[in-house]
């Protein structure tokens, strides 16, 4: 079911501005291979993922810290892609069993509550192979998300240009 939903939404190309020079799943990332698709009905974000080998922590998992970069980045694509400039304000992360590093992986982000200066974000990795149980989760979390200024975008614009 992931990946008849995630086939019928929307290609998102760039995943958001300067995307291109993204550590985690930008051109040169070595960690995944990454393509985001919007649905609307649900809104939701569903991402498609292939770890790399470099993305490796335990024997033949992912690292951790690799989920946590991957969920970190879909939730601000989602946001991105709702109008809402952010950053990462608090992200937790439950790990519920080891991601297998050749897992066929869908992350599916939901946008939970919308304020005046927070967004709160969930996003779960799922199995979306025909051998595995899509409806279980490895990895569950939960971020809330800065909305951002226009003085602090026009910030960090003019940063960016230094």
């Amino acid at each position: 079911m992931i990946k008849t939903q995630f086939q019928n939404a929307t290609l998102i190309t760039p995943a958001f501005p300067n995307w291109e020079k993204s550590f985690v799943s930008g051109p040169t990332s070595n960690l995944y291979q990454v393509e985001h698709r919007l649905q609307n009905d649900p809104l939701e974000l569903i991402t498609h993922v292939k770890f790399k080998d470099s993305a490796e922590g335990p024997p033949g998992h992912v690292h951790g810290g690799a989920s946590a970069g991957i969920i970190d980045e879909v939730m601000g694509v989602l946001v991105w892609n709702q109008k809402y400039p952010c950053v990462t304000q608090t992200l937790s992360l439950k790990y519920l069993k080891p991601v297998p590093l050749k897992l066929d992986a869908y992350l599916i982000t939901t946008l939970t509550a919308v304020n005046a200066k927070t967004i709160e974000v969930s996003c779960s990795i799922h199995n979306g192979g025909p051998d595995g149980n899509e409806k279980t989760p490895y990895v569950q979390a939960v971020g809330v998300f800065h909305r951002l200024t226009q003085e602090q975008l026009d910030r960090f614009s003019a940063e960016q240009k230094k």
